[in-house]
């Protein structure tokens, strides 16, 4: 059996993300029009629908932030072996410095601060978006609905 890769687990929580999020403004919608048809007998009962959903939109969310968060780790946890790679170079780098007379204590170190002078930081990676593949964007899920609606089914 073909395991879920974290790209198509991502993929599938921010698409359940999207349904829960329709189904808790469909819910918000009907309590609403109730309330303003001042129907006190379906108040109560879309208040608990609008609750559940409310809960589940909060699970939702919460699985869409694990699966972005799992996607990225493991893009990360990728480059471990190239990270150990890089050391050796640079103790090869600062051992040809020494070599070439430069009695600085980490030679590698300054020249990959420069580097960072020059502009080659993390922040131009992220803003380019060059990172961004298999679906999945840089940026973590949200919900708006949730951020602005949260418990707005209550009395």
């Amino acid at each position: 059996m073909l395991e879920k890769s974290a790209a198509d687990r991502y993929q599938a929580a921010a698409k359940q993300l999207t349904k829960t999020e329709a189904a808790h403004r469909k819910n918000l919608e009907a309590l609403h029009t109730a309330r303003e048809a001042r129907n006190a007998a379906q108040v109560t009962p879309l208040r608990r629908d609008c609750e559940k959903s409310e809960r589940a939109l909060q699970d939702a969310l919460q699985a869409a932030h694990d699966a972005h968060r799992a996607y990225w780790s493991r893009r990360r946890d990728a480059l471990r072996d190239e990270l150990k790679r890089i050391a050796l170079v640079l103790a090869e780098y600062n051992a040809f410095a020494r070599l070439a007379g430069d009695q600085s204590p980490h030679p590698a170190q300054r020249h990959l601060q420069n580097l960072e002078i020059e502009g080659f930081v993390a922040e131009n990676v992220l803003a380019d978006d060059v990172l961004a593949c298999d679906g999945v964007p840089q940026e973590s899920p949200d919900c708006a609905l949730l951020e602005d609606e949260i418990g707005a089914w209550r009395p």
